[in-house]
């Protein structure tokens, strides 16, 4: 696993419930609104759990592009990169559709 890896990991167990990660001026953060909630969130190709953990507290990142997916069984993910600023919180809202039938 990557450096960066390690650190997406060690910030999403530290937000299930245990102190909240600092983030530093030269971090930002996101948070995030899904539909369906139960939607998985993966950044940078670790995936971070159910979107619902999220929605209240945010995943630090190093500023720079990153490359966000939103995924659920029977909805089309939601593939993108996004920027992050240093010292900026941004909420992503990723609103699924259904697979066609």
């Amino acid at each position: 696993m990557t450096r960066r890896g390690l650190a997406l990991l060690a910030i999403a167990l530290l937000g299930c419930g245990a102190a909240r990660p600092r983030v530093s001026s030269m971090a930002g953060s996101l948070d995030f609104a899904c539909d369906p909630v139960d939607a998985r969130v993966s950044i940078d190709e670790t995936d971070l759990g159910p979107c619902a953990l999220w929605t209240h507290r945010a995943v630090a990142l190093a500023a720079g592009t990153h490359r966000l997916v939103v995924s659920r069984e029977a909805y089309l993910p939601l593939e993108s990169e996004v920027v992050v600023s240093s010292g900026r919180r941004v909420t992503v809202r990723a609103a699924l559709r259904r697979v066609p039938e």
